[in-house]
């Protein structure tokens, strides 16, 4: 006899019910699985981690893929990376929207007439085959490569392929480039390639344009590193000076921006070099040099660059003070794309002001360098497509590259595509523009499905390690190039094998030990040497050459500038919906590509915002919104490049404007470097609305909601500033060691008191209800408004995080966004230079006005003290909305859709909501209470720090800090002691589990 438990009893049931179910379906195809045997890294309901690197763009951040019942479903920064160390941006956030992409092909695509026809991999590859053996015969250089940056390994086996078809190697393609960056490391220190700067442990940063939060080299790095160097410590901090015609999101985060007439960098620079030596520094430089150097700055007097430059002349002497004062000054150059036609003397001038002001260059390390420096000249790029203009009998094969949309003027490359002697091939997974003109379209697995190593900078092996299985059945491009070049005869049965022999050749594996242990920790890490390479400096004939004469500023001329986006980098993100719904940080736009003017611009022109412009240059015209804006020079235009895409998939077809169209072709002649701005011939208005119904019949995504734009920008911002209220606050440095926590006992707004969402925070002269009583833990979350730069990562995590509905521009339009967690924006209303960023959440309030006023008490008050919102309670009627006096809770309006298999991202730990019902932050509940069982099983209290939401998670300035308020030595509780810390609206008495550090401010 058998003694079964009921447990037992209800186990056997259930596996015999589910034996049962496929005779009873009316398609038996479609049958059930129980995992008997599953993978041996798979258990059911568990989330399976794997360390892999991030391919968005070249910076190669280690990231964390968390994978449940086998699909990636999030991903994380790698702790143990020295990249990010464990931090990501948005872009990262969104890696996954590219595997479950609704518009991704999932077949092999021949051009056949105007239209397509499937074929299957093994066909496909035969027909690639055959045309690479049938242009390898005809003579040399007859396939040609054009590549994203890609990792040793598969950049060796390409050109081992392209060798074995008598072909030069690949040529590696990327928008942003840093010609001009690298030309200038050349001719000033005599040192190739991109240095990595060690930002964090200077205490003056001067940049002229380096946009090093949005794109610049590595972001996530160099924010964390730009926040070290910028932290209060011992009542001080690191000093920013931003110089440029326009505020970026990097130049918003300074404590000065110098505005200047566009093109007067180069002039305010070689100011600097002069006040520089007349201060005696750079007396380690070769005499030769320092006379050049006197020689080329002379003429530029305080007096002069005030006069050609439009900056204030006391405004640039205290700079110059700052300068002298600093003990370890860094100087930037430009940022990601060119300033203009002075960007390699910018660059150069900045080199140079790094060189007398630290001969040593200790803050410069050229043993880390940074892997994009491998990309090609965009004037050998633009070369290789006049080439095959001219001699166009080949193949051209293109991975991951969009020069139809990338380049200028690119109705050349979209011509040479066309022709029908070049036998064209994109392993594009999206039917971009560059594709579309395609003769073979090969998709290929992306990199969260595939091996490879990829290291973003120099002395580090990142590993890049599939972290489930291939969506759509496309083979590795490893694989392909090893069966094209080799076939039968390769040396490695597949790219993996080929990946692993490559690392024991190398030295950086021995054994299948060491194997593992980089897929463990996400790649091999190792410290730079600590041995520096000795500059070559400039020779002072060259100096003189390179700088006796240069391009003076010109007033009264109107001058676009074509910027890199933080959400779709050079374009490659704008089919990721979570990037489109998030709205830039600084126009607070989503959806959109408005183009910024000043008012003064505007004024002069009898425009204002919302007009939709119409402005040419020599080289196109185009058409965009106007947006008004005091961060940009009077006469300056400014747009985001990324958008404007005319294929790309539904989130990025017929979306925005592609600045592109308007810039010149024409590079630079010494550094090769592209030019990202340009003189406008003419600006005006059409006189017609934003949204007008297209006549082209194309709609793209606006079909999925069956409306069209209407007028006005997808803004979710109301005011600008903050009415006097007490919302994003700031102290002045000077000021904080003043500050002192008072027991203030108003009930103002200036006079209430900090108090916590504690029995303790509760005072019966000025409280009705009585305090709520809390078991061991009191969730709350502290925001240093210092450490915040605006970046959105955090927004981008709760998205993927908590299944946050995508609803598109006209629904923004009308005010119905989802967003739980929102980066506002605040200028300040005497200096509407001045911004302030704000993240703003549900506030888990004690007195929470949303609860008292639900009739059937959807919102519910936790005994941890979360603001809970029971979904199946709720029947909309919206009162906790209209209570909220923080406007964080958002309503479904619809029964948002997720087209498959975009689906497959959802987050199966997080309920979707459906129409009728109210939503919002609830501060990860679900990892709160994974904690909660990892707790119990080892029986103990959940230790600090150990919950992170998803937003503190990602946050690559560490600006969020969660952690339990009963527990007094949390780092949220003594924070909360903090005299910079207060609570939004704290005056209204709700207390807030939310606190706020304020922002320091500086002046020069």
């Amino acid at each position: 006899m058998v003694d079964l438990s009921r447990r037992h009893f209800i186990k056997i049931l259930g596996i015999g019910s589910l034996a049962f179910a496929p005779g009873c379906t009316s398609r038996p195809e479609k049958n059930l699985f129980s995992y008997v045997q599953a993978p041996e890294d798979m258990v059911t309901g568990n989330a399976t981690w794997y360390a892999s690197t991030c391919r968005e763009c070249p910076a190669g951040c280690g990231i964390l893929a968390k994978n449940k019942e086998g699909r990636v479903i999030k991903v994380e920064g790698n702790p143990l990376h020295p990249v990010n160390q464990g931090r990501l941006c948005m872009r990262g956030q969104a890696a996954v929207q590219g595997v479950y992409n609704p518009d991704r092909i999932r077949r092999p695509l021949l051009k056949k007439g105007d239209g397509w026809q499937m074929l299957s991999f093994q066909e496909a590859e035969a027909l690639l085959k055959k045309k690479i053996g049938e242009a390898a015969q005809k003579g040399d250089n007859r396939v040609h490569l054009l590549t994203e940056v890609v990792g040793q390994s598969l950049s060796a086996l390409f050109e081992d392929a392209l060798q074995s078809w008598k072909s030069q190697p690949p040529l590696v393609f990327e928008p942003y480039a840093y010609e001009s960056l690298k030309t200038a490391n050349q001719k000033v220190f005599g040192l190739t390639g991109l240095p990595s700067y060690r930002m964090d442990v200077s205490d003056f940063l001067l940049c002229f344009g380096a946009d090093f939060v949005e794109t610049w080299l590595s972001p996530v790095e160099y924010g964390r590193k730009f926040k070290q160097m910028h932290a209060v410590s011992q009542g001080r901090k690191g000093f920013f000076v931003h110089i440029g015609p326009y505020q970026s999101l990097t130049a918003v985060n300074a404590d000065l921006w110098l505005s200047c007439t566009p093109g007067a960098e180069i002039v305010i620079g070689l100011g600097l070099i002069r006040e520089v030596l007349q201060a005696g520094r750079g007396k380690d430089l070769p005499s030769e040099l320092i006379a050049a150097l006197h020689g080329v700055s002379s003429p530029f007097t305080k007096e002069k660059v005030a006069e050609l430059s439009g900056m204030d002349r006391d405004l640039y002497g205290r700079l110059t003070a700052r300068l002298h004062q600093a003990r370890k000054p860094l100087i930037l150059g430009t940022g990601t794309g060119a300033i203009g036609p002075a960007g390699l003397q910018v660059n150069m001038v900045a080199n140079l002001l790094n060189g007398l002001l630290d001969p040593s260059l200790a803050l410069l390390d050229f043993n880390r360098r940074h892997l994009v420096e491998r990309a090609a000249k965009r004037s050998e790029v633009t070369a290789l497509f006049e080439k095959l203009r001219r001699e166009p009998e080949g193949v051209l094969l293109l991975n991951n590259v969009n020069p139809v949309f990338s380049l200028s003027s690119s109705d050349s490359a979209a011509q040479v595509l066309k022709q029908d002697t070049l036998f064209t091939v994109s392993f594009s997974n999206f039917m971009d523009e560059s594709a579309q003109l395609a003769d073979l379209i090969f998709p290929v697995k992306l990199p969260l499905e595939t091996w490879d190593e990829y290291s973003g900078a120099k002395g580090i092996v990142s590993m890049v390690q599939p972290t489930m299985a291939g969506l759509t059945g496309s083979p590795h491009l490893g694989d392909l190039f090893l069966r094209l070049a080799h076939g039968e005869k390769s040396h490695a049965k597949d790219f993996k094998e080929y990946l692993s022999m490559t690392l024991s050749s190398s030295g950086l594996i021995n054994d299948r030990t060491d194997w593992v242990n980089m897929l463990r920790q996400g790649g091999l890490f190792q410290k730079p040497s600590s041995e520096a390479p000795a500059p070559q400096w400039i020779s002072g004939h060259a100096l003189r050459s390179a700088l006796g004469e240069v391009s003076l500023p010109k007033t009264g001329e109107l001058t676009f500038f074509a910027a890199p986006s933080l959400r779709f980098f050079d374009g490659r993100g704008a089919n990721r919906p979570w990037l489109c719904e998030v709205p830039d940080p600084l126009t607070k736009v989503a959806w959109q590509s408005p183009v910024s003017l000043h008012p003064q611009t505007l004024r002069e022109r009898g425009l204002k915002q919302g007009d939709v412009l119409e402005f040419k240059s020599p080289w196109g015209t185009m058409e965009a919104p106007a947006y008004e804006t005091e961060s940009v020079m009077p006469g300056v235009l400014i747009m985001s490049l990324g958008q404007g895409h005319e294929m790309f998939g539904r989130y990025a077809e017929g979306m925005g404007t592609n600045p592109v169209k308007v810039l010149s072709p024409d590079t630079d002649p010494v550094s090769g470097s592209p030019i990202f701005s340009v003189t406008l011939t003419s600006l005006r208005s059409t006189g017609r609305s934003l949204g007008s119904a297209p006549t082209d019949g194309s709609n793209g995504f606006r079909a999925q909601f069956g409306i069209y734009y209407r007028q006005g920008l997808a803004h979710t911002d109301g005011s600008r500033v903050q009415h006097g209220r007490k919302i994003a606050l700031s102290v002045d440095i000077a000021e904080l060691g003043k500050e002192k926590r008072e027991e203030k006992k108003g009930l103002g707004m200036w006079d209430f008191p900090l108090v916590l969402p504690l029995p303790e925070g509760y005072d019966k002269k000025r409280d009705v209800y009585p305090p709520h009583d809390h078991q061991t833990y009191r969730w709350g979350l502290v925001v240093d408004l210092d450490r915040c730069i605006g970046c959105n990562a955090c927004a981008a995590a709760c998205y993927a995080e908590n299944n946050v509905a995508v609803v598109g521009p006209d629904r923004i339009r009308e005010g119905r966004e989802m967003a739980w967690l929102s980066i506002e924006r605040y200028l300040d209303g005497e200096m509407m230079k001045k911004v302030t960023f704000l993240p703003m959440l549900c506030q888990h309030c004690d007195n929470a006005p949303c609860e008292s006023v639900c009739p059937v008490y959807a919102p519910h008050h936790s005994k941890e003290g979360l603001n809970n919102q029971i979904y199946n309670r709720c029947i909309g009627t919206r009162f906790c909305s209209q209570n909220c006096p923080y406007k964080v809770r958002r309503f479904n309006w619809f029964d948002w859709k997720w087209p498959k298999p975009l689906n497959l991202q959802l987050n199966p730990d997080v309920t979707v909501r459906g129409k009728g019902v109210m939503e919002k932050c609830s501060f990860c509940v679900q990892r709160i209470k994974e904690a909660h069982g990892k707790a119990k099983d080892e029986n103990r209290e959940i230790r600090d720090g150990e919950v992170q939401p998803a937003c503190v998670q990602t946050c690559p300035t560490k600006a969020l800090i969660f952690g339990n308020l009963m527990d007094r030595s949390s780092k949220v509780r003594k924070l909360t002691e903090d005299p910079r810390a207060y609570q939004v609206m704290g005056y209204l008495n709700t207390k807030p589990s939310v606190f706020y550090l304020k922002k320091v401010t500086q002046e020069i």
